[in-house]
């Protein structure tokens, strides 16, 4: 609800609210109590100073000030939003409490109140633990007092009508042990009277409340101490919860309160059983020593049993009287069980929000990411290369056109021999002898503009190929970013290229035999942190070497060229090496700018191959027509893709 103060003269104003629901318009003075029907309020002028310089100001304008009452559960939903509490160090018992918000000397006095009523909470549930034992106390002492006076009065009046003032020898004697044993009975049946008190709470649900601590009624069992403490803590912590029934952590305390209790009552059960028995003995102790009394003369003997209650209540009701003292006292010096080192201060305030230096990262960030997808659309939504594009852009002679192939196999030159895309490796692997006729054991290298172009599975099906004609062909999977070959002869990939360029395995270790006649593989080997580094390495020109002496033919599959420099350092130690183009996926531009960099490279001995040419393209259409292919299975293929 909003409230509108305009000021008048000698420190007057009047408040208005024009909310339906609370119409106000009243004319009072600073520090004025103002009644409303929901209770009363007051204004506190804080700075007369400002308001002595600024008042005809605001009288000539006529300018208004407003403040907004919220209601009780808006301000609780904003105040456990904005507190913020956390421990100063983990295993102290520091505690900084601060909070968030706009108004620095509204937060300082919110933060001081608060803490100060969070202390009177515990002083007051102390206190009231102090008055129930009082209370308690205070029960018995009616009770006792009335016995006191009683017998007192007796004991004069005997002595004054018998003319006895003391008892004889045997007669103290008798009245020693009398009251000793008395005060054994006073004892126990003050613990039966506790031991009634505290079934009388456990049959109870006074979830409230915290039993008292039977040390203060004198008893001082351990294992009962021990169980009524524990059970007051955890009533303590019911009570201050405040969480709904549904809560776990609140559904737990019940839990951990109904166990206490129980095992406060099976406790109990025990002690009471001892109690009775105790009491029992007394009692009969108690018979022996008033036979013994019997002998004395009858005078003696009616002092003796006059003096003895009185002795007796008047011990008692000094002790209880002493115990009310000490509880007295103990209220008096309770305090609250927490206090306030440093209370809040506005001069301690910082800067949470908006933070500058937050503010301008977020900026960059945002621009940089802005910027990155900028990039990212545009060479998302590039147009992609067709076939009869290559030719028209660069004069880089093909080598090879690969048909689509629907199988579901990477080495179709061994599963399907007969198929067109088996052809089509078998006539790649003859163009290539142009470009390898004169090197011994040549090496060809198999890279792409982009991923997903099919490099690998060029890789694979040209090493294939020459496996087939009888010639010891081994494949180097040196795409160390992005390792595949070993899945697709279900390899393992702890040892290869990797390894063996930082020295970890010997040669013999990675290179692994396949299950086709001379074809072994060398997978690339766990991820490096530092793939372009490692090709650089002159490990990398030895590791050539070293496979030139063992092998006819070298294939390396590397990484993209088009997207990182690792490829450039092989082209160079590579025969010739084969730039993999797929139409309908590979980006015209990045495809232009790859061949741009080859060239400047000095690459020399590059040629493309063209993969993924679809099926109804005219270059393979007349080998089935003909049966240079496996027409039937291909036929087969296709039945299968329509259905």
């Amino acid at each position: 609800t909003e409230f509108s103060i305009t000021f008048l003269e000698n420190d007057k104003f009047t408040i208005e609210c024009e909310a339906d629901h609370f119409p106000l318009k009243k004319t009072a003075s600073f520090g004025e109590t103002i009644e409303i029907p929901a209770g009363s309020f007051y204004i506190e002028c804080r700075d007369a100073e400002w308001f002595n310089i600024n008042n005809d100001r605001l009288l000539e304008f006529k300018r208004k000030l407003y403040f907004i009452i919220h209601s009780s559960n808006t301000l609780v939903n904003y105040f456990t939003n904005q507190l913020n509490v956390e421990k100063v160090s983990r295993d102290g018992s520091i505690l900084r409490i601060s909070m968030n918000g706009t108004n620095k000397l509204r937060n300082v006095d919110f933060l001081n109140r608060h803490v100060e009523k969070f202390q009177a909470i515990s002083l007051s549930r102390k206190n009231s633990e102090a008055d129930r034992r009082i209370a308690f106390i205070d029960d018995q002492l009616t009770g006792i007092s009335d016995s006191l006076l009683i017998t007192e009065n007796k004991l004069q009046q005997f002595r004054s009508s018998h003319r006895v003032m003391d008892l004889s020898a045997q007669g103290q004697a008798i009245i020693g042990q009398v009251i000793l044993l008395e005060n054994e009975r006073a004892r126990l049946d003050l613990e039966a009277s506790y031991y009634d008190y505290l079934a009388d709470y456990l049959s109870k649900d006074e979830s409230g409340k915290a039993p008292i601590i039977p040390i203060t009624m004198g008893i001082t069992d351990a294992g009962l101490t021990s169980l009524v403490s524990e059970l007051g803590e955890l009533q303590t912590q019911l009570s201050s919860r405040g969480a709904g029934e549904m809560n776990p952590i609140q559904r737990n305390l019940e839990k951990r309160v109904r166990a206490s209790k129980d095992a406060l009552r099976e406790t109990l059960n025990g002690l009471r059983r001892a109690n009775s028995l105790a009491r029992s003995e007394n009692q009969q102790q108690i018979n022996r020593a008033n036979a013994q009394a019997s002998s004395l003369p009858v005078t003696e003997r009616q002092l003796l049993g006059i003096e003895r209650k009185f002795k007796l209540n008047d011990e008692l009701y000094t002790f209880l009287l002493e115990t009310r003292a000490e509880q007295q006292m103990q209220k008096a010096s309770n305090r609250s069980d927490s206090e306030v080192i440093d209370p809040a201060d506005e001069r301690f305030s910082t800067l949470v929000s908006p933070i500058p230096i937050k503010i301008y990262a977020i900026g960059l960030i945002a621009g940089i990411g802005i910027a990155c997808m900028i990039v990212f659309l545009k060479f998302q939504f590039k147009k992609t290369i067709k076939e009869e594009d290559v030719r028209k852009i660069t004069d880089v002679p093909i080598i090879g056109n690969i048909p689509h192939s629907s199988d579901k196999t990477n080495t179709p030159l061994f599963d399907y021999p007969k198929s067109i895309v088996s052809e089509a490796f078998r006539l790649l692997r003859s163009r290539m002898q142009f470009f390898t006729k004169e090197a011994a054991s040549p090496v060809i290298l198999v890279t792409s503009t982009m991923p997903a172009e099919g490099k690998t599975f060029i890789a694979i099906n040209l090493a294939s190929a020459y496996s087939l004609l009888g010639k010891k062909t081994v494949l180097v999977g040196f795409d160390l970013r992005k390792p595949k070959i070993f899945q697709h002869f279900n390899l393992s990939n702890e040892k290869g290229v990797s390894t063996w360029l930082i020295g970890q395995d010997k040669l013999q270790d990675i290179i692994i035999k396949t299950q086709y006649e001379d074809l072994w593989i060398i997978p690339g080997g766990p991820i490096p942190p530092n793939p372009a580094e490692l090709t650089a390495l002159e490990k990398t020109v030895e590791l050539i070497r070293l496979l030139k002496e063992q092998f006819e033919y070298i294939i390396i599959d590397s990484s993209p060229i088009g997207f990182v420099s690792d490829p450039m350092h092989l082209a160079f130690l590579a025969d010739t090496s084969i730039l993999v183009v797929r139409p309908e996926k590979t980006l015209r531009d990045l495809f232009e700018i790859t061949l741009k960099e080859i060239n400047t490279g000095g690459i020399k001995g590059i040629c493309l191959v063209i993969n993924d040419i679809k099926s109804d393209s005219k270059h393979y259409g007349y080998r089935e027509n003909y049966g240079y292919t496996d027409k039937e299975r291909s036929k087969k293929n296709s039945l299968q893709e329509r259905n």
